[in-house]
């Protein structure tokens, strides 16, 4: 079985991968390059949503994996014996996941995360104490919204977000906005605000797995 330490490398393995398909993509842009700027945009709110999707997937497997290992935790503390190897990671499975799945599901929201190991970890878990950069995560969950629900409310909460520190566009600068043109146009601590992302989700994963 994976270690959490594989779990971990396997997901900085992969926000490197999209580091350097990110870096392809700015070569091909240009007058005589494949890529325009809207597919390069376009194409750039598909690596946010990768690096995205694989950071709620890297954090459901470790909450998985300590409510099956951890000794003090609901699992372990009611059973002091399973019949098999894989049954105290088959009902940690079954406690975190909607009693409906697959039909229905739970989303892996971090600030969900961290309530639920609040029920069923002891005190002092890893999701507990605060992300180095939760409040840009916070941000880039906003982002991630804007690209998948292109709802007005998610529209509204990106131009908010855009407006504000630490991006300070002007409305000039909104018109006409899209979020891949953010991305890979706007700095964020000296890097493209797609660039910066990973760098926070490399920060987190290496927070979590020291």
């Amino acid at each position: 079985m994976a270690t959490q330490e594989d779990r971990r490398d396997d997901f900085l393995q992969s926000l490197s991968h999209l580091r350097s398909i990110a870096a392809k993509l700015g070569g091909m842009l240009g007058p005589q390059g494949a890529l325009t700027f809207p597919d390069h945009h376009k194409l750039s709110e598909g690596l946010f949503l990768s690096a995205w999707t694989q950071w709620e997937e890297f954090i459901r497997l470790l909450l998985i994996d300590d409510l099956a290992m951890e000794p003090s935790g609901f699992v372990q503390k009611d059973v002091t014996k399973f019949r098999v190897k894989g049954a105290p990671r088959r009902m940690a499975e079954r406690i975190l996941f909607h009693p409906d799945h697959p039909q229905r599901f739970v989303e892996w929201d971090f600030g969900q995360v961290r309530s639920r190991a609040d029920t069923f970890l002891p005190l002092g878990h890893r999701f507990a104490a605060p992300l180095p950069r939760q409040g840009d995560l916070d941000k880039l969950k906003r982002v991630r919204n804007a690209i998948a629900h292109k709802s007005d409310r998610a529209r509204e909460s990106f131009l908010s977000l855009v407006s504000n520190a630490p991006f300070n566009l002007q409305p000039n600068q909104r018109r006409g906005l899209t979020v891949g043109r953010f991305l890979t146009s706007h700095q964020w601590n000296g890097h493209s605000v797609l660039h910066e992302s990973l760098r926070i989700h490399h920060a987190h994963a290496m927070h979590l797995v020291a």
